[in-house]
């Protein structure tokens, strides 16, 4: 029986006022005070018999509910992200009082810390750990968790390798320490869910940055490490923080081709990484101790051993959970769940060029990768159309070619023997037509309506029914007042200006008034006038041109005064 146990029975025991006694006994034992002893005695079933008070949960401080709050407030707003609540009830209490909150007075320091701790408002219930969900995942590489980590251990110094920093020179209270290490080691940890098989490779980086972490991936998932580690593959699901270089929009876009989902994460919930986490520990504590005895002097060296200490980690070492060694648990996956990384030059185009825009060819056909695609069988596609074509590298050499919003699977037409398209008509034994695209179709229904099933040689459209001509001037319905002008005027020899029109208009003229202007007398104008001819010159040139008078033509010509 404990002390605790003991205590209870002594007290339920106890007369009245003989209580008190049990209690000092317990206090001299313990050191505790008697309002603590009586706690611990509640706790273990204790209870005095006295009826209940009717102001029970009353604050006889006088306290409001949203006073208390307040303090509590204070104390949560003002923690720490990772080290939690730091403010003392007693400032707390202080600021409430300079605001006015609580009057000053009016409940102590301790009173206080009482009643935060009894409801739970106090600094050690806002830092508890929030209730979580055990998740599962449904098989090998069905989840995999990525997270990477900086070394605390190791740097690189130079031409003299991998150096072990020594805590006592490289802490937080010693930052230009860290800021001398141009090269830091990162460790990147992968981890499979459903076997937790690790993964482990170290990088020389200043950080983390997108070409180490799509080195990485594609290192885990191509595997071939080991003839004794056999883990490779591509997962369904990737769990991973929201670094920079993993939420890069490469490495975003190449996962995205390989069709990995990442779901959606709350910020800052390492929950979600515990796996990661636990494999980071494990990594520390049963690999990067033993450097200690052994130290590595070059990456390469340390790369070597973490795969040599992989194999054997994963090959003997059972997990809690599945009661196997972990790649004994991982080699349960089934074909169908097992995909494959695509080969390294697929890789780099979904990194580095994941879909391109092509315009469609005369004979409806775009090229990628060397790869000539027919998109004939796609509805409304035409030449000059452009597309999008996108990789998809379980499915290659087939490519998804996006129009009109829809997708479509289109495979290669790939050669034959000169190089030629593999669908392409023989000459003189096929024939083969391209599908009449819609643009097309418009044409040939166009024609229809307009000559008929059958076009002849001459024939105007719509059989030479539609008047299009001679009645445009009727559509206009207003009638307009006549406008004065300022007439043009020429400077003569004589200082005169005189009104002037052209030999177009003087022509014009001439055969309104019904005189022929032969190819002589056009000549004969133009040579004696130039370009232009007075009114008065006009009048009198179709009044002679009349009635005959001044002779011939040339002679009346000739009078003209232009």
């Amino acid at each position: 029986m404990s002390w605790e146990e003991e205590m209870v029975e002594r007290l339920q025991a106890a007369k009245n006022g003989a209580k008190d006694l049990v209690i000092a006994d317990y206090q001299a034992m313990t050191g505790k005070a008697p309002a603590t002893l009586y706690r611990i005695a509640a706790k273990h079933g204790f209870t005095s018999g006295r009826k209940p008070r009717t102001d029970k949960g009353e604050l006889k401080s006088g306290l409001n509910d949203g006073q208390l709050q307040f303090i509590s407030t204070l104390i949560q707003t003002t923690a720490r992200e990772v080290k939690g609540a730091i403010m003392p009830v007693e400032d707390a209490l202080e600021i409430a009082v300079d605001s006015g909150v609580i009057p000053k007075g009016q409940i102590s320091v301790a009173r206080l810390q009482a009643i935060l701790r009894e409801r739970e408002m106090n600094a050690a219930a806002l830092d508890g750990v929030d209730p979580s969900i055990r998740m599962r995942s449904l098989h090998p590489n069905h989840v995999h968790v990525f997270d990477a980590s900086i070394c605390i251990q190791y740097y690189l110094k130079g031409n003299k390798g991998l150096r072990i920093l020594d805590e006592r020179d490289f802490r937080e209270k010693k930052p230009a320490n860290f800021a001398k290490i141009k090269e830091r080691l990162i460790r990147m940890v992968l981890v499979d869910h459903f076997s937790h098989t690790i993964f482990v490779k170290y990088y020389v980086a200043a950080g983390e940055n997108q070409r180490t972490t799509y080195d990485f991936l594609s290192s885990a998932w191509r595997g071939g490490h080991h003839e004794k580690f056999p883990f490779r593959g591509v997962p369904f699901f990737l769990l991973m923080d929201a670094g920079s270089a993993n939420i890069a929009k490469g490495i975003l876009g190449m996962l995205e081709r390989l069709d990995i989902e990442i779901p959606k994460n709350m910020p800052h919930n390492p929950k979600r990484q515990g796996s990661a986490e636990v494999a980071q520990n494990i990594v520390e504590g049963h690999f990067e101790a033993r450097l200690r005895l052994e130290p590595a002097h070059t990456i390469e060296d340390l790369n070597s051993w973490a795969v040599d200490w992989m194999v054997a980690w994963n090959g003997l070492r059972k997990h809690r959970r599945t009661k196997m060694p972990r790649t004994e648990c991982w080699l349960q996956i089934r074909k169908d769940q097992l995909k494959e990384l695509p080969a390294p030059e697929i890789m780099h185009d979904l990194y580095a060029e994941p879909e391109v825009t092509r315009k469609v060819r005369q004979d409806n056909t775009v090229s990628f990768r060397s790869n000539t695609y027919r998109l004939k069988h796609i509805p409304k596609i035409r030449p000059g159309k452009e597309v999008l074509v996108v990789l998809r590298p379980f499915h290659w050499p087939e490519v998804a070619v996006v129009f009109n919003e829809t997708e479509y699977l289109v495979s290669p037409i790939g050669t034959v023997a000169g190089g030629f398209s593999a669908d392409a008509a023989v000459i003189g034994e096929e024939f083969k037509a391209q599908p009449e695209s819609t643009v097309q179709k418009l044409r040939k229904d166009n024609e229809n309506l307009a000559y008929g099933e059958e076009r002849k040689k001459g024939d105007v459209p719509f059989g030479g029914t539609l008047q299009v001509m001679g009645h445009q001037a009727d559509k206009v319905r207003h009638d307009f007042l006549p406008r004065s002008g300022v007439p043009a005027l020429r400077r003569e020899e004589s200082g005169i200006m005189e009104q002037e029109i052209t030999m177009f208009e003087l022509f014009k003229a001439l055969n309104t008034a019904g005189i022929e202007v032969t190819p002589s007398l056009n000549s004969s104008l133009r040579e004696r006038l130039g370009t232009s001819v007075s009114l008065a010159d006009r009048d009198r040139l179709i009044n002679e041109l009349l009635t005959g008078e001044g002779g011939s033509d040339h002679a009346q010509i000739e009078g003209l005064s232009g």
